[in-house]
């Protein structure tokens, strides 16, 4: 389903209810066409003459409709903001960002009211070929010293640099640069910094007929 704003707020007042005592004041939710989150907690942190942290403010909640998720998948990533939200809210001292206070209301939450919150969700295959949008990427395919090939989709902006880290990285045996507009390679993050991605390198090759060196 490709949910509305209205009904990301209608579901959020039902689950702040359900699952946070009505804790939760309202705030932004806003849609996103963003393949590299399915949902993302956004706020500003205000700080203390030394630095530290002691509230947050214009918290915004994004939801990407990129992705056709069934219906109880986009309810358990607007309750998995919401966690974070809360967190946030009333200050509570993570041990990371999935740490130990989040896993404990995730399970909590998942026993009480039968969800199937996860950490993290994970684009099936028919989700990932549904993005069919051509645009260029300038991307690297890495032989690693492991035996793996890599790719590495790079902003233009960025390759310089990515191409020098590369270079000098131990992980890496081999690397040769190109530049694409196969849809195969929208399901790639973008970077700015050096990361791998490993991949069937049958697979790869099926998507390298209108690939160019750079």
């Amino acid at each position: 389903m490709k949910p509305t704003v209205e009904y990301l707020e209608e579901r959020f007042d039902t689950f702040n209810a359900m699952c946070f005592e009505g804790a939760l004041p309202r705030i932004p939710i806003r849609l996103s066409n963003a393949r590299s989150f399915v949902g993302r907690l956004q706020y500003r942190p205000v700080r203390d003459w030394l630095g530290l942290i002691v509230r947050r403010e214009d918290f915004v909640l994004r939801i990407s409709t990129r992705f056709d998720l069934q219906e109880a998948e986009v309810e358990d990533t607007l309750i998995h903001e919401m966690i974070h939200y809360w967190i946030a809210l009333e200050g509570i001292r993570d041990t990371s960002t999935h740490g130990k206070a989040f896993r404990a209301k995730m399970k909590e939450i998942n026993e009480r009211h039968g969800r199937h919150l996860t950490i993290s969700h994970k684009s099936t295959p028919e989700e990932l070929d549904r993005d069919t949008r051509i645009s260029r990427h300038f991307f690297c395919i890495s032989q690693l010293a492991d035996g793996r090939t890599a790719v590495t989709v790079v902003a233009e902006p960025r390759i310089r640099a990515i191409r020098r880290a590369f270079k000098w990285s131990p992980t890496v045996r081999a690397s040769a640069w190109y530049c694409s507009t196969d849809p195969w390679f929208n399901r790639f993050p973008r970077c700015r910094t050096p990361k791998l991605f490993p991949v069937d390198p049958d697979e790869l090759h099926k998507h390298m007929n209108e690939s160019t060196t750079i």
